[in-house]
């Protein structure tokens, strides 16, 4: 521990700890301009200046190491002129008249600081340049007038996101913000997780969603998990009179550290699918409006007129706990259904449960990822199914992490990697055979040449040094079927032999709970004489259609018309992801909450209110305990 007095308050700190961060432990404010606690220090802003006893100038805090003895004050006269003579300066160089600024008015970290050092007018007239304004991307406007060039947008990328896109080109005060070599945003490499707009300090970066509808402290901020993987990255969702205005990341996630992608900031945002307003019942063949109890006692009545052999009930993996427990509950304990199953074709939250319940627990943590010496993803594309995991892997590849990506295709994870390879394979029955051999330095030039790879390269990789003791196998839907579940369990033996660890990523959103309430895909379902579809928000499910269409009684409870509401009897019209409060499992079995952010429409209803109003109707009854169900109460007892 190192001992140092900051202000005449002395102060005890670990040995890399900064001067700015011991004096934010000892709540003394020091205003930061670049500098956020997710980045490596850069000082470029040089506002958090401080005055050190023996040193010849002023230090910027966010770079200086906490030295034993050190005596630093914060709030001199001299600290207090240089910080003014930073901002003036600052504000001499861009265009940041405030009242034409988004930001202004309690968003902007600039603004702010002029605020908190008694700037009141421009010392130094301004002489800026003029800088085109970049509004070719879809989700967010570039305009380096704004521009402080504190690089944290440029640091985010690279850093936190691996995707390296932002730079800077010219030098000095004519400097300015580029994507790639200098393409319009909206053209370049960009991807659209909106990381820079969020840690962008001014208004340079505009949130196109957002821009003008209030400012921060103007919104309702509430903390919910993201139900478009089953990461469980938790957002900062900001509400405003009803309407949700933006979606940022929760930067006290221990997981996602305040990340997210576009999926989970702009998709929801975006949504265009026209709204079910009002029950429909289908009479002499055309969808009309009925009132909830008419379309309740409709399905109810169905519902006890057939068997449990002649319903089938499918389910969305978007559904909280407590519905997917209520669905469970009902079709599967009350009705006895065949055929109540899970949504899509992702197999890997089941088949995991399955191989961990024969050969014991064996999943890794999603935090692991941030650790390994090195990652094997198998059979998923992180780029499209599970961005922020992808982040994690990006960056950790970029600086030297080691990255063996074996996929149906190519993908992007590999692009900026500075040790990797992306091998494409049709068929992964031979591939565990072959990680078999290079943990064991044995020769892969024929099992490499029956998929088809480039013996070279594997070898070349392979005599990298690989310690697969700190390896990651990162296991995706393609490989996690059940056509490769011996390819899986063998995988699962050979990290145990290296001391690796194997991370299962888990399909939608809730597949990890769904999997655990014993709720399974059927791939090639079948029509019957009932079929009650809980879609939910969910999209329209084509391998489903047939089934669906030939069956004879057709119910379902959606929030959004779609090819398959125009195929139902009756119609119950859902809430919406942001419109009802729950409970998710992450992949790596972290429970979230998911906040009630709006209101629902008047004629909206869960799904566990509508299998609680039908449970009565037909006279059975329904439980709740689904902590108990997916084995999680002793845990939130404890």
């Amino acid at each position: 521990m190192i001992k140092l007095t900051i202000n005449d308050i002395p102060l005890e700190v670990e040995a890399g700890t900064t001067v700015l961060e011991a004096a934010k432990r000892a709540g003394i404010s020091i205003p930061t301009l670049c500098n956020h606690p997710k980045l490596t220090p850069y000082g470029s802003c040089r506002l958090c200046l401080v005055q050190v006893q023996g040193a010849r100038t002023l230090q910027t805090s966010c770079a200086l190491p906490a030295a034993e003895g050190m005596v630093v004050q914060t709030e001199t006269e001299a600290v207090k002129k240089a910080r003014q003579f930073v901002l003036s300066m600052l504000f001499s160089e861009r265009n940041h008249f405030c009242m034409y600024c988004q930001e202004t008015d309690g968003d902007c970290d600039l603004q702010q600081a002029a605020y908190h050092e008694g700037l009141t007018h421009w010392p130094i007239t301004p002489a800026y340049l003029p800088f085109g304004v970049d509004a070719s991307h879809p989700d967010f406007i570039l305009d380096n007038n704004r521009c402080i060039l504190c690089r944290r947008c440029v640091r985010t990328c690279d850093e936190l996101v691996g995707n390296a896109t932002l730079g800077f080109e010219e030098r000095g005060s004519s400097a300015y913000l580029v994507a790639d070599y200098g393409v319009p945003l909206g053209q370049s490499s960009c991807i659209s997780c909106g990381n820079c707009v969020q840690m962008c300090p001014t208004g340079a970066l505009i949130d196109r969603q957002s821009a003008y509808r209030g400012r921060s402290t103007d919104l309702k901020h509430q903390t919910t998990v993201c139900t478009e993987c089953a990461l469980g990255c938790l957002r900062d969702a900001q509400t405003r009179d009803g309407h949700l205005v933006r979606l940022d990341g929760w930067e006290a996630d221990e997981f996602a550290e305040g990340l997210l992608c576009e999926l989970g900031r702009y998709r929801p945002l975006k949504e265009v699918r026209l709204r079910l307003q009002t029950p429909m019942i289908r009479r002499e063949g055309t969808l009309q409006p009925a009132s909830w109890d008419e379309a309740l006692r409709l399905v109810a009545t169905q519902l006890k007129a057939h068997g449990s052999d002649q319903i089938n009930a499918a389910v969305s993996p978007r559904q909280n706990i407590e519905s997917l427990y209520a669905f469970r509950d009902f079709f599967k304990e009350s009705f006895q259904l065949d055929h109540a199953f899970l949504l899509g074709h992702d197999h890997s939250a089941e088949l995991s449960q399955e191989l961990a319940a024969d050969i014991g627990s064996f999943e890794a943590s999603l935090q692991d990822l941030k650790s390994a010496g090195m990652v094997v993803v198998l059979g998923t594309d992180l780029t499209r199914d599970h961005p922020v995991a992808g982040f994690i892997i990006k960056r950790q590849a970029a600086r030297g992490m080691k990255l063996l990506e074996i996929t149906n295709e190519p993908t992007h994870l590999t692009v900026n990697a500075a040790n990797a390879l992306n091998l494409t394979a049709a068929d992964y029955g031979p591939v565990v055979e072959i990680l078999q051999a290079l943990s064991q330095s044995l020769p892969t030039d024929t099992l490499a040449g029956q998929l088809g790879w480039n013996a070279l390269q594997l070898n070349a990789f392979s005599g990298s040094a690989l310690d697969w003791s700190q390896a990651v196998f990162v296991i995706g839907k393609d490989f996690a079927q059940p056509a490769y579940r011996q390819a899986f369990e063998d995988l699962i033996q050979l990290a145990r032999s290296q001391g690796a660890k194997v991370l299962p990523l888990k399909g939608k959103a809730n597949a990890t709970a769904a999997a655990r309430l014993g709720l399974k895909v059927w791939d090639d379902p079948q029509a019957n004489r009932v079929f009650f579809l809980a879609l939910g928000d969910g999209h329209h499910c084509e391998h489903l259609t047939p089934a669906f269409a030939g069956s004879e009684f057709k119910i379902v409870h959606a929030a959004y018309a779609s090819e398959l509401t125009d195929l139902a009897d009756v119609i119950l019209p859902a809430a919406i992801w942001s419109e009802e409060n729950g409970h998710y499992l992450s992949s790596d079995s972290r429970l979230n909450e998911a906040a009630q952010l709006l209101l629902p429409q008047e004629q909206s209803r869960t799904l566990r209110e509508v299998l609680a109003a039908l449970a009565q109707q037909v006279g059975i009854p329904l439980g709740d305990d689904w902590q108990k169900a997916i084995g999680l109460a002793e845990a939130l007892a404890a």
